[in-house]
């Protein structure tokens, strides 16, 4: 195994270097002139697919706002801008919008100064970072990398590793990262880099398998958000450099059982069993990770073999593989799961109702407190989410849409803010059975 020499110091922030030097001559000495400041913007912003970035100085009231980059696309690092040395304030908006997204006030560009300024986050959550370009080369044999987490994924555990090392064998390099910076230095070299969720070693979030940390480099690591919510992808930005990307690859699937009359299934997709042997209203505690792209179903119902088409898994997005019938036969529905947490904050829940009522055979409708929340979901699909109030002593109400009718009622319902949901409706004959499911 090869070994590192990590130096953990979380939080650590990527603060302003200032570097100066006077030379003495006979007679006297003279001030040398640093270089002037140089900004640049990094779009990593899925929300925006094009961003400015804009200047104004704090000492003039009358100034208006100058543009140093235009039509940044997604995933693209501008030109540096080189700037007086002066008091800013950096704006960051749409192309072609007069709204500021992020304003970052108060700068201070002294000479020398040179900084990067990274946009994320999706429409109603966008959110920018500043980077520090300037610092000093790491050691000889070694690499300073800075790590932040904008990810919808939550707090991360980062593995600096050999390519065949257990994570239950080893301590992260970080722990707990999110949005602030966080510095390792590390061995120079090539490694196998994992984000995984914090504290749980088997919950990767994202694999890169040959992570190169260059000789005296200096470099940040911004991990962001994928379709799922769950998972993450990486760009790397070396100082000054242009950056690389490293798109997640997998996408996680868990099972979920909806046959009527106590059939029991198993469910293996590419040869992984998801579920064993489970019957109506049963749903996978856990996701699996799978790669991306066309993958085979292999199903019995009690212990028959049953023909089901392929699936199809997009790369960073996470999936119900829900199994119910109709007058055909069994039946494979893959169902897209948004588990990004409420854009409302903690106050807010984010709910979504899941069909699998195949002896009912009719779409479904969700009433909260009284009042309809989720309408017209039909047998064997999945609901938009809705993102409603958190609180405890909720009531769910069940009814037929088609009819009316009611079909289950549920008192005394908690749900916790910032949290996301499935409420899994089936039947067992007659039976309907509801199963809430706390997915985040």
């Amino acid at each position: 195994m090869k070994m590192l020499t990590v130096s953990i110091r979380p939080g650590m922030a990527l603060g302003l270097v200032l570097l100066t030097a006077s030379l003495a001559s006979c007679g006297g000495s003279d001030e040398k002139k640093g270089d002037d400041p140089q900004i640049r913007l990094l779009n990593l912003s899925a929300g925006y697919s094009s961003l400015d970035m804009m200047t104004n100085l704090d000492s003039d009231e009358d100034d208006d706002d100058e543009t140093q980059a235009e039509s940044v696309a997604l995933g693209t690092v501008s030109e540096f801008v080189t700037l007086d040395p002066d008091d800013y304030t950096i704006k960051l908006r749409r192309s072609g919008s007069g709204s500021v997204l992020r304003s970052f006030a108060g700068e201070e560009l002294v000479e020398d100064t040179i900084n990067a300024y990274v946009a994320f986050g999706e429409v109603g959550q966008f959110g920018a970072l500043r980077i520090d370009e300037s610092l000093d080369p790491a050691d000889a044999g070694e690499n300073r990398l800075h790590v932040a987490n904008v990810s919808a994924a939550g707090g991360l555990d980062i593995y600096l590793t050999d390519a065949n090392t257990d994570l239950d064998d080893t301590t992260p390099v970080l722990s707990g990262v999110t949005a602030q910076l966080n510095t390792v230095i590390s061995d120079s070299g090539t490694f196998r880099l994992r984000a995984v969720a914090s504290g749980d070693t088997s919950d990767v979030r994202l694999d890169i398998p040959n992570f190169q940390l260059v000789d005296k480099g200096v470099g940040t690591l911004i991990l962001t958000s994928t379709q799922g919510g769950m998972l993450a992808n990486g760009v790397f930005l070396p100082q000054q450099g242009q950056p690389t990307a490293f798109t997640n690859t997998r996408a996680r699937v868990r099972g979920a059982v909806a046959l009527p009359n106590g059939a029991a299934a198993t469910i293996q997709l590419n040869g992984q069993t998801i579920l064993t042997s489970a019957t109506a209203g049963v749903i996978a505690s856990r996701y699996s990770l799978f790669d991306s792209g066309s993958l085979p179903v292999s199903l019995t119902v009690n212990g028959t073999a049953v023909t089901v088409p392929n699936v199809t898994l997009t790369a960073g997005a996470d999936y119900t593989l829900m199994i119910w019938s109709n007058n055909e036969g069994p039946q494979a529905s893959l169902i897209v799961d948004d588990n990004r947490l409420p854009a409302g904050g903690s106050g807010m829940t984010k709910l979504r109702l899941l069909n699998g009522m195949s002896t009912l055979a009719a779409p479904i409708t969700l009433s909260v407190d009284f009042s309809p929340v989720i309408e017209g979901v039909l047998l064997g699909q999945v609901s938009d989410e809705e993102e409603i109030t958190a609180g405890s002593d909720r009531q769910f109400d069940v009814s037929n849409t088609s009819t009316a009718a009611p079909v289950l009622s549920r008192s005394s319902i908690t749900l916790l803010g910032n949290s996301v949901y499935t409420f899994f409706m089936t039947d067992n004959g007659g039976t309907p059975i509801g199963v809430l499911r706390k997915d985040r």
